[in-house]
């Protein structure tokens, strides 16, 4: 029990050494966690999915227009999907039995309204007619009765006008009495009146009678023609009405307008539930597309790229596709298109953009459907010779980029690297390396075993701040005009005010952590430098360090 004691003891003891004892430094035993550089071909390819389409798309719509309360119609018969059709063959059948009753009573309407037209036709007749009959008939008639009138009155007067005259000679011999002679003068009177009372009648028929009758009685004709009009302008209508259900009756059948493939326009509200799917029973609005005939000549895909990437994608560039359907076949692409703006969003979807990108197949195939998923691969940059390092072989620290490289006795040491640009796998390097070196591909568990250039404290860096913003304010004070030098001064010392309570400021928020909380002038002190460049280091120190984790494969 002894012995199996103190080996536990041992092993316990040995485990807290190999964890958390010194190691050698930069030591490592282990080659699997090291990459050997060399130069190769490299190639940054931006990867998306997509679906097929064809660029080139014949839609067939509903035809059928909406009228009164009836919007919508409902699919009766529809050709299989995929079905090859030849123009003029029935893709879909629309149920049209209310437009057929419609149809029926339009053609009552158009019955009466030819009744109505025949009624105004003869109206206007009859009113032409009794104009010809006034003019020609009624008003000559009258006008000859009047004639006879004055003739009458015009004897009656030549008689009185002779009996007076007769009996005024009778009078002057004593024949007739004074009281006979009177009564000749007021028959020659009553004589004149009458006639004068024709020749009035006469002007009044000639003058008043005749142009108003003839006035109301082309008003009469006028009325008629206007009701002409309206008769013919409704039967026209009437005819239109009766003639637009026959069209829709007859757009009811949706045929073929060309050569093609079925391919049915279902709408998907990605709500795993469809909005429309074209079956029987699916009610169809007006104009609404509900198959389309594609062009396997022109086909494209279109993906959606995501708003970190979108900028490095440019029209024109090239791409290769792989279709989910055919492992082994892949096709050559081309960006036509690329969206300004980003694809509308749904209301479950995250907030991260995405900008709608468009690539023609090149070589289209008739194994290329529409609605197929398909895998674009769009050749952002390519070049045939560089230095290439895996991305997690990449340490930044301080804003620089590091490589730790283990030289021929095994030393990991840490080298500054320049780097180029980067596919997500490999990162070109553009100095600091050369083929052949071999870099840590877990950079991280090295880091206590290198030397890493010290970085600057958050104190050291407000202190650099103060400096550049105070220097700045001086210049600017310097290169006022002597001309305003009063006013120029007040401006300065504004400006520099402002900068060192901006500098104040930054240094307060940013050592919050780190500093007392103290209030500074101007400039801080070297003392409160040097503490807050301690502490800082301290807090980086045990806050940003990692874990020492022991290399693989034995070793210290």
């Amino acid at each position: 029990m002894v012995v199996a004691s103190l080996a536990i003891v041992s092993v316990i003891v040995g485990a807290a050494f190999y964890w958390n004892g010194p190691s050698a430094k930069g030591v490592v035993a282990s080659n699997e966690l090291f990459h050997t550089l060399e130069r190769s071909a490299y190639l940054h390819d931006v990867v998306e999915r997509g679906q097929v389409e064809s660029a080139v798309n014949v839609e067939v719509k509903s035809e059928v227009r909406s009228y009164r309360t009836t919007n919508s119609f409902e699919i009766l018969w529809a050709i299989e999907e995929g079905a090859p059709v030849k123009k003029g063959d029935l893709l879909v059948r629309l149920d049209s039995s209310a437009l057929e009753e419609e149809h029926t009573l339009q053609q009552l309407d158009v019955t009466q309204s030819i009744a109505s037209l025949s009624k105004a036709e003869n109206e206007l007749a009859a009113a032409n007619i009794a104009m010809d009959e006034y003019v020609l008939g009624t008003f000559v008639e009258e006008l000859n009765e009047i004639e006879s009138e004055i003739t009458l009155a015009e004897e009656n007067v030549r008689r009185a006008e002779e009996y007076l005259l007769y009996s005024g000679r009778l009078a002057a011999k004593g024949y007739v009495t004074s009281l006979q002679l009177q009564g000749d003068q007021f028959a020659l009177k009553k004589a004149k009146i009458e006639l004068e009372k024709a020749q009035t009648k006469r002007r009044v028929l000639e003058e008043y009678t005749k142009e108003k009758k003839i006035k109301e009685l082309d008003s009469a004709i006028k009325v008629a023609e206007a009701d002409l009009e309206a008769a013919k302008e409704k039967l026209g209508l009437e005819n239109k009405m009766l003639q637009f259900f026959d069209e829709q009756i007859a757009a009811c059948e949706i045929r073929a307008p060309q050569n093609g493939q079925v391919v049915y326009a279902n709408v998907s509200s990605g709500r795993d539930s469809s909005d429309f799917v074209l079956e029987p029973g699916a009610k169809v609005r007006e104009r609404q597309t509900l198959v389309r005939l594609p062009d396997y000549e022109a086909m494209q895909i279109v993906c959606d790229v995501n708003e970190s990437r979108i900028s490095l994608i440019d029209k024109g560039m090239q791409a290769t596709i792989k279709l989910d359907a055919y492992e082994n076949l892949e096709l050559m692409g081309e960006v036509i298109r690329v969206n300004e703006y980003p694809t509308p969003g749904h209301w479950m979807s995250s907030s991260v953009k995405k900008y709608g990108v468009t690539v023609k197949v090149t070589n289209p195939t008739m194994q290329i459907k529409p609605g197929m998923t398909a895998q674009v691969s769009i050749h952002v940059e390519s070049s045939p010779d560089e230095l290439q390092a895996p991305v997690q072989a990449i340490y930044e620290h301080d804003g620089a980029h590091f490589c730790f490289i283990r030289d021929a006795s095994g030393q990991v040491q840490a080298r500054a690297v320049e780097i180029g640009s980067n596919n997500s796998r490999f990162v070109v390097i553009t100095d600091g390396l050369q083929p052949g070196d071999q870099v840590a591909m877990n950079p991280r568990n090295f880091v206590g075993d290198v030397d890493l250039p010290a970085a600057i404290s958050p104190a050291e860096k407000i202190a650099a701040r103060f400096e550049e913003v105070t220097s700045r304010s001086k210049t600017t004070a310097a290169m006022t005009s002597s001309s305003d030098e009063g006013e120029e001064e007040q401006v300065a010392d504004k400006s520099d005010d402002e900068a060192v309570s901006s500098a104040e400021t930054d240094l307060k928020v940013t050592t919050d952590d780190a500093l007392p909380a103290k209030k500074l002038r101007k400039q801080p002190s070297e003392d409160q430098v040097a503490d807050a460049a301690t502490t800082a280091a301290a807090t980086q120190e045990n806050s940003v360090q990692p874990e020492r984790q022991r290399p693989a494969g034995g070793g210290q």
